[in-house]
Protein backbone atom coordinates (compact mmCIF):
# COMPACT_ATOMS: atom_id res chain seq x y z
CA UNK A 1 0.00 0.00 0.00
CA UNK A 2 1.41 3.57 -1.30
CA UNK A 3 0.05 7.16 0.01
CA UNK A 4 1.30 10.05 -1.33
CA UNK A 5 1.45 13.48 0.24
CA UNK A 6 2.10 16.37 -1.44
CA UNK A 7 3.05 19.64 -0.48
CA UNK A 8 0.77 22.25 -3.28
CA UNK A 9 2.78 25.60 -2.29
CA UNK A 10 5.51 24.90 -4.47
CA UNK A 11 5.06 22.38 -7.10
CA UNK A 12 8.38 21.98 -8.32
CA UNK A 13 9.65 21.10 -4.76
CA UNK A 14 6.89 18.53 -4.34
CA UNK A 15 7.40 15.78 -1.62
CA UNK A 16 6.39 12.82 -1.56
CA UNK A 17 6.03 10.46 1.19
CA UNK A 18 5.73 6.68 0.20
CA UNK A 19 4.36 4.10 3.22
CA UNK A 20 4.97 0.70 2.28
CA UNK A 21 3.56 -1.51 4.22
CA UNK A 22 3.82 -5.33 4.00
CA UNK A 23 0.99 -7.18 2.73
CA UNK A 24 1.36 -9.91 5.75
CA UNK A 25 1.39 -7.26 8.40
CA UNK A 26 -1.46 -8.05 10.64
CA UNK A 27 -0.65 -6.46 13.79
CA UNK A 28 -4.00 -4.86 14.81
CA UNK A 29 -2.27 -1.84 16.48
CA UNK A 30 -0.29 -1.11 13.80
CA UNK A 31 -3.39 -1.12 11.63
CA UNK A 32 -5.23 1.20 14.17
CA UNK A 33 -2.52 3.90 14.09
CA UNK A 34 -2.31 3.58 9.84
CA UNK A 35 -6.52 4.22 9.97
CA UNK A 36 -5.94 7.29 12.42
CA UNK A 37 -3.12 8.58 10.44
CA UNK A 38 -4.79 8.91 7.25
CA UNK A 39 -7.38 11.64 8.63
CA UNK A 40 -4.86 13.45 10.15
CA UNK A 41 -2.72 13.80 6.68
CA UNK A 42 -5.67 14.76 4.63
CA UNK A 43 -6.01 17.51 7.60
CA UNK A 44 -2.67 18.86 7.17
CA UNK A 45 -2.68 19.01 2.91
CA UNK A 46 -5.82 20.80 3.33
CA UNK A 47 -4.74 23.54 5.99
CA UNK A 48 -1.74 23.77 3.93
CA UNK A 49 -3.70 24.84 0.44
CA UNK A 50 -5.70 27.02 2.54
CA UNK A 51 -2.54 29.07 3.98
CA UNK A 52 -1.20 29.36 0.63
CA UNK A 53 -4.45 30.18 -0.56
CA UNK A 54 -5.02 33.43 1.80
CA UNK A 55 -1.08 34.39 0.84
CA UNK A 56 -1.67 34.90 -2.84
CA UNK A 57 -4.99 36.88 -2.13
CA UNK A 58 -3.42 39.05 0.19
CA UNK A 59 -1.04 40.23 -2.28
CA UNK A 60 -1.78 43.95 -3.26
CA UNK A 61 -3.16 44.08 -6.80
CA UNK A 62 -1.50 46.52 -9.38
CA UNK A 63 -3.03 47.36 -12.55
CA UNK A 64 -1.70 49.04 -15.29
CA UNK A 65 -4.14 51.91 -14.75
CA UNK A 66 -2.71 52.17 -11.30
CA UNK A 67 0.88 52.36 -12.50
CA UNK A 68 -0.16 55.04 -15.20
CA UNK A 69 -1.83 57.23 -12.73
CA UNK A 70 1.42 57.09 -10.15
CA UNK A 71 3.57 57.92 -13.39
CA UNK A 72 1.15 60.57 -15.02
CA UNK A 73 1.12 62.30 -11.35
CA UNK A 74 4.19 63.78 -12.21
CA UNK A 75 3.60 65.17 -15.30
CA UNK A 76 0.20 66.79 -14.50
CA UNK A 77 2.21 68.52 -11.83
CA UNK A 78 4.42 69.95 -13.76
CA UNK A 79 1.75 70.85 -16.50
CA UNK A 80 -0.22 72.28 -14.07
CA UNK A 81 2.39 74.46 -12.53
CA UNK A 82 2.85 76.24 -16.63
CA UNK A 83 -1.25 76.29 -16.43
CA UNK A 84 -0.89 78.37 -13.30
CA UNK A 85 1.92 80.83 -15.12
CA UNK A 86 -0.70 81.22 -18.30
CA UNK A 87 -3.85 83.14 -18.46
CA UNK A 88 -6.89 81.44 -19.54
CA UNK A 89 -9.54 83.21 -21.54
CA UNK A 90 -12.53 81.61 -21.97
CA UNK A 91 -13.92 84.39 -24.88
CA UNK A 92 -12.24 86.70 -26.89
CA UNK A 93 -14.59 89.58 -24.47
CA UNK A 94 -12.60 87.61 -21.72
CA UNK A 95 -9.41 88.45 -23.21
CA UNK A 96 -9.97 91.63 -25.07
CA UNK A 97 -10.62 93.14 -21.68
CA UNK A 98 -7.53 91.82 -19.86
CA UNK A 99 -4.83 91.18 -22.49
CA UNK A 100 -2.84 89.77 -20.16
CA UNK A 101 -1.02 86.51 -21.04
CA UNK A 102 0.90 85.28 -18.04
CA UNK A 103 0.68 85.84 -14.47
CA UNK A 104 4.62 85.33 -14.59
CA UNK A 105 7.37 86.83 -16.95
CA UNK A 106 8.39 85.32 -20.21
CA UNK A 107 11.98 83.97 -18.99
CA UNK A 108 10.10 82.39 -15.34
CA UNK A 109 7.76 80.88 -17.81
CA UNK A 110 10.15 79.33 -20.18
CA UNK A 111 11.95 78.14 -16.91
CA UNK A 112 9.17 76.06 -15.92
CA UNK A 113 8.44 74.93 -19.60
CA UNK A 114 11.68 73.26 -19.63
CA UNK A 115 11.48 71.66 -16.49
CA UNK A 116 7.94 70.48 -17.41
CA UNK A 117 9.44 69.55 -20.60
CA UNK A 118 12.17 67.20 -19.08
CA UNK A 119 9.28 65.45 -16.78
CA UNK A 120 6.91 65.20 -19.22
CA UNK A 121 9.77 63.44 -22.23
CA UNK A 122 10.55 61.02 -19.03
CA UNK A 123 7.04 60.08 -18.22
CA UNK A 124 5.48 59.07 -21.71
CA UNK A 125 7.68 56.29 -23.12
CA UNK A 126 5.93 54.74 -19.65
CA UNK A 127 2.66 55.03 -19.85
CA UNK A 128 0.68 52.73 -21.47
CA UNK A 129 -2.82 54.56 -21.26
CA UNK A 130 -2.74 56.06 -25.21
CA UNK A 131 -5.56 58.21 -24.37
CA UNK A 132 -4.01 59.79 -21.21
CA UNK A 133 -0.36 59.46 -23.13
CA UNK A 134 -1.96 61.87 -26.22
CA UNK A 135 -3.81 64.24 -23.91
CA UNK A 136 -0.05 65.05 -21.86
CA UNK A 137 1.53 64.90 -24.92
CA UNK A 138 -0.73 67.61 -26.81
CA UNK A 139 -0.62 69.48 -23.84
CA UNK A 140 2.57 70.05 -23.65
CA UNK A 141 2.87 71.16 -27.34
CA UNK A 142 0.56 73.56 -27.07
CA UNK A 143 2.60 74.98 -23.87
CA UNK A 144 5.47 75.02 -26.41
CA UNK A 145 3.36 77.04 -29.49
CA UNK A 146 2.24 79.28 -26.80
CA UNK A 147 5.70 80.23 -25.36
CA UNK A 148 7.38 80.29 -29.30
CA UNK A 149 4.56 83.04 -30.37
CA UNK A 150 4.96 84.65 -26.46
CA UNK A 151 8.78 85.11 -27.44
CA UNK A 152 8.12 87.09 -30.84
CA UNK A 153 5.69 89.74 -29.38
CA UNK A 154 7.40 90.13 -25.05
CA UNK A 155 9.11 93.24 -24.75
CA UNK A 156 10.73 93.61 -21.52
CA UNK A 157 11.90 96.73 -21.65
CA UNK A 158 10.89 100.26 -22.05
CA UNK A 159 10.46 100.89 -25.89
CA UNK A 160 11.49 104.67 -27.01
CA UNK A 161 9.14 106.68 -28.89
CA UNK A 162 11.02 107.09 -31.77
CA UNK A 163 12.70 103.61 -31.99
CA UNK A 164 9.30 102.48 -32.25
CA UNK A 165 8.29 105.02 -35.01
CA UNK A 166 12.23 103.95 -37.02
CA UNK A 167 11.12 100.37 -36.69
CA UNK A 168 7.46 100.70 -37.98
CA UNK A 169 8.79 102.50 -41.18
CA UNK A 170 10.66 99.31 -42.09
CA UNK A 171 7.37 97.10 -41.15
CA UNK A 172 4.55 95.67 -43.97
CA UNK A 173 1.06 96.55 -43.58
CA UNK A 174 0.77 92.94 -43.97
CA UNK A 175 3.85 91.98 -41.15
CA UNK A 176 2.39 94.63 -39.02
CA UNK A 177 -1.20 92.87 -38.76
CA UNK A 178 0.40 89.35 -38.64
CA UNK A 179 2.32 90.77 -35.49
CA UNK A 180 -0.71 92.66 -33.85
CA UNK A 181 -2.86 89.09 -33.90
CA UNK A 182 -0.24 87.34 -32.37
CA UNK A 183 -1.62 87.53 -28.40
CA UNK A 184 -4.72 86.00 -29.81
CA UNK A 185 -2.43 83.20 -30.87
CA UNK A 186 -1.07 83.03 -27.49
CA UNK A 187 -4.55 83.22 -25.77
CA UNK A 188 -5.68 80.25 -28.49
CA UNK A 189 -2.47 78.07 -27.39
CA UNK A 190 -3.08 78.68 -23.73
CA UNK A 191 -6.75 77.58 -23.75
CA UNK A 192 -5.57 74.69 -25.98
CA UNK A 193 -3.48 73.13 -23.74
CA UNK A 194 -5.57 73.53 -20.48
CA UNK A 195 -8.36 71.83 -22.36
CA UNK A 196 -5.76 68.78 -22.61
CA UNK A 197 -4.56 69.24 -19.42
CA UNK A 198 -7.94 68.96 -18.03
CA UNK A 199 -8.57 65.66 -20.22
CA UNK A 200 -5.48 64.17 -18.89
CA UNK A 201 -6.25 64.77 -15.56
CA UNK A 202 -10.13 62.88 -16.08
CA UNK A 203 -7.85 59.57 -17.76
CA UNK A 204 -6.29 59.71 -14.68
CA UNK A 205 -8.77 60.23 -12.23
Amino acid sequence: MILRLYKPCNAKLAQVVNLRFSSTERDAGYQLALRMFRPLALLSVVLVACTCARAQLSLPLTSATDNDRVIAARAITALSQLDNDVIVYRSLGEFEEGRKLASVSLATFQAHLREATGEVESVLPRLNDARLKTAISNALASYRDGAYWWEKIYQPRVIHVSELRSNDNDVTPSASFFRANLPYTVAIHWRQANKHLQRAVRHAG
